[in-house]
């Protein structure tokens, strides 16, 4: 399909409104302050608020809102971003403003991350984790890490059994920082925001003094808060539009607005089928007459490409630097990229090739975009991306969403959008929203499962009644309140899993993004300038199965490989299988689940499972058998259900990478189909589909 069936709009710039500083406040010259950031550093400022939600446009400084205390006043802060590359960008824009303001106590800022901490264990010779959390954190001001660490301190998970008190760790750090970070929090689910209920509530509980608890999101959950309302908690919600402090055309007297974002065309092209290949069959048809072309008129442009799949990139990549190079930098940035290569990729690529890593918060600086989407937030985020920097004549990007979303958009009845037309963001925004049907947020979810983290927290400050005498009832109280449980008989359902041999379900419902129980180690070689070090990794089976060729190695060969790198291995070693990724597959590979019990007799139950003997049926699939052998020893938390999962994520409305995979019990007759998800997966839908069980049933989770 060539580029002329495409319809075309164009996006007004954004003005944000600056204010005069605030009293008290200092900024460097030739600074202003946006409505919104003075308004943040006002609620950061009051005893009476603790909970806040800036709103504010991509682009228009929220991390200046948040950081805007720490730079004016000793007020430690921990900064939480939900992928490694936005930490590490943080990192930079942190140490920046530490340059820019020169806070007179000079804070100590520090980027952590789970490989980071084992290096630092390892390197200082510390006898574990629990240890290096503390050193950190008692040596530095400003900490920037991510979610999940977080949620496992407030977990109770780096402690040494019954050697350690539950609040060893958590306390302590909760005692040195005064104002938490949530960054970017509207790309997790529900599960995510269950974790961060359970620990605010236990933060607020124990703390000494009062703390503060800002999200930075243009599009924040009403999820979360709707959970804080319930327990009594009054949310701040800073919100630039409802504010009116956005304008889209200012004239050149008005000095009080500065632009945020610059005008952009936005193309769509019209006839994408909705399936698996046809963004990439698009973006190869015109990577000469479009892509080629706009970087030959405006030879001084920076790209982006955002695609969903990982073996889409891998495909597109060796295309580009053929017809690109050596003029122009072609660069890849996925969840299979080393670090070295994420770090680089994004300061030194002219156009860069990647997946969900690099839609998150990164700060670009292109002018040129293609993207896909997988739902409306999704797209309002990867646009976002395009057109935060002035510097280029013209900002073009192109928007790779199912023809029948286009047609929504520009052809059937009520479509919200003309050809040609010029629009604002506010109204743009509002129409992708409105041709898209909403993806499941779960939101049962925090009841059914959320509730066995509290009541494992409630449990642990029962027994610290003599330091916290009230303190588990308060956290019950808060809890109970906020997502509508009952910690009584939560509890009992707590303890009738543990006898019933089922922690691991228990550890899933505990575990912040789910556990790796279908990660493999893997030695990449898909990507020939990655340093020896990076290509160690983790990945998860299904993914490889479908698209990568590989070859078997035994562990002590990894291991050995590893350690003779200077990798540390203990990240490798509960690892399925240790694979040597050797290529990426052109075309997708069929493979499937095959259990040789009755399946039946599972689905029925309508329950998250324990299940052993699993296998993986592949056609094609060299060293297969090794792979399924793995499986079938492993006991994997899952979940099965009767239904075909095409039916299961039309009717259940899944997003579009939620894990589910056909299962049968008849490898010759593969007209029988089930379906099975996996770890949190499994927990999800189970949380979709209770009403399907039968009648007498009486278990409730598991």
């Amino acid at each position: 399909m060539s580029n002329l069936s495409s319809y075309r709009i164009y996006l007004q710039p954004v003005f944000s409104q600056t204010i005069p500083t605030p009293n008290g406040v200092k900024i460097p010259n030739g600074w202003s302050l946006s409505w919104h950031q003075g308004e943040t550093y006002k609620a950061l400022q009051d005893p009476q608020v603790e909970v806040i939600f800036n709103t504010a446009m991509t682009g228009d400084g929220k991390s200046l809102a948040a950081f805007l205390p720490s730079m004016n006043q000793r007020m430690y802060t921990l900064g939480m971003y939900p992928t490694n590359e936005l930490v590490r960008d943080q990192e930079k824009q942190v140490q920046a403003y530490k340059a820019q303001f020169q806070p007179h106590y000079d804070p100590q800022i520090y980027r952590l991350t789970a490989a980071i901490l084992e290096n630092y264990v390892d390197g200082v010779k510390l006898p574990a984790k629990l240890e290096g959390l503390e050193d950190i954190s008692s040596n530095h001001e400003i900490l920037l890490t991510n979610p999940d660490l977080f949620h496992y301190i407030h977990n109770f998970y780096y402690l040494r059994g019954k050697i350690d008190n539950p609040d060893r760790l958590f306390r302590r750090i909760d005692e040195r920082y005064k104002l938490f970070i949530y960054d970017e929090f509207h790309i997790f689910s529900s599960p995510q925001i269950a974790s961060v209920i359970n620990t605010i509530f236990l933060i607020r509980n124990t703390a000494n003094h009062p703390k503060k608890f800002l999200f930075l999101s243009a599009t924040p959950s009403e999820l979360l808060q709707g959970y804080f309302e319930k327990a009594g908690i009054k949310v701040k919600i800073i919100n630039p539009i409802d504010a009116g402090a956005y304008q889209f055309t200012v004239d050149s007297y008005q000095q009080e607005w500065r632009q945020i974002s610059q005008p952009i065309t936005l193309n769509f092209p019209s006839g994408l089928e909705p399936n698996l290949r046809s963004s990439r069959e698009w973006i190869e048809e015109n990577l000469e007459t479009v892509i080629l072309k706009f970087f030959q008129d405006n030879p001084n442009s920076k790209g982006a490409i955002i695609l969903n799949s990982i073996a889409a990139v891998k495909k597109l990549l060796p295309k580009f630097k053929a017809v690109f190079e050596p003029r122009w930098q072609v660069r890849e940035n996925t969840g299979l990229t080393g670090e070295t290569e994420k770090r680089d990729s994004i300061a030194e690529a002219d156009l860069l090739i990647g997946t969900s890593t690099i839609d998150v918060g990164v700060d670009f600086r292109i002018n040129f975009l293609i993207f896909e989407a997988a739902d409306a937030g999704n797209f309002i985020q990867r646009f976002g991306r395009l057109g935060r920097h002035p510097g280029f004549s013209i900002y073009q990007a192109y928007a790779l969403i199912p023809n029948f979303l286009v047609a929504r958009l520009f052809v059937e009845e009520s479509h919200p959008l003309e050809e040609n037309q010029t629009y604002d963001r506010i109204n743009f925004t509002d129409a992708i929203r409105s041709v898209w049907i909403n993806r499941n947020e779960f939101e049962r979810y925090p009841q059914r499962w959320g509730g066995m983290q509290s009541a494992d927290i409630y449990s642990k400050l029962c027994r610290m009644k003599e330091k916290y005498p009230d303190v588990a009832k308060k956290f019950g109280t808060h809890i109970q309140k906020a997502l509508g449980i009952s910690i009584k008989q939560i509890n009992a359902q707590f303890y009738r899993c543990q006898n019933e041999g089922k922690n691991k379900i228990i550890d899933e419902a505990r575990s912040f993004r789910g556990s790796s129980q279908l990660d493999c180690a893997i030695y990449d070689l898909t990507n020939p300038d990655e340093p020896e070090t990076d290509r160690f990794k983790t990945y998860h089976l299904p993914g490889i199965l479908s698209n990568f060729i590989f070859e078997i190695w035994d562990k002590n060969s990894f291991m050995e490989k590893a350690k003779t790198a200077g990798v540390s291995t203990k990240r490798f070693e509960k690892a399925l299988c240790y694979l040597k990724l050797k290529d990426f597959r052109d075309v997708r590979e069929d493979w499937y689940f095959y259990y040789p019990g009755n399946i039946r007799e599972f689905a029925q139950t309508s329950k998250v499972q324990l299940l052993k003997n699993l296998e993986i049926c592949q056609p094609h699939g060299y060293g297969i058998q090794q792979i399924s052998d793995a499986v079938s020893r492993r006991k994997l938390v899952c979940f099965i259900s009767d239904r075909d999962r095409n039916y299961l994520r039309a009717v259940l409305r899944l997003p579009m990478h939620f894990q589910i995979y056909p299962l049968t019990n008849q490898p010759e007759n593969r007209g029988s189909w089930y379906s099975i998800a996996f770890g949190q997966d499994a927990l999800l839908l189970e949380t979709l589909t209770w009403y399907w069980k039968p009648k007498e049933d009486e278990g409730w989770i598991c």
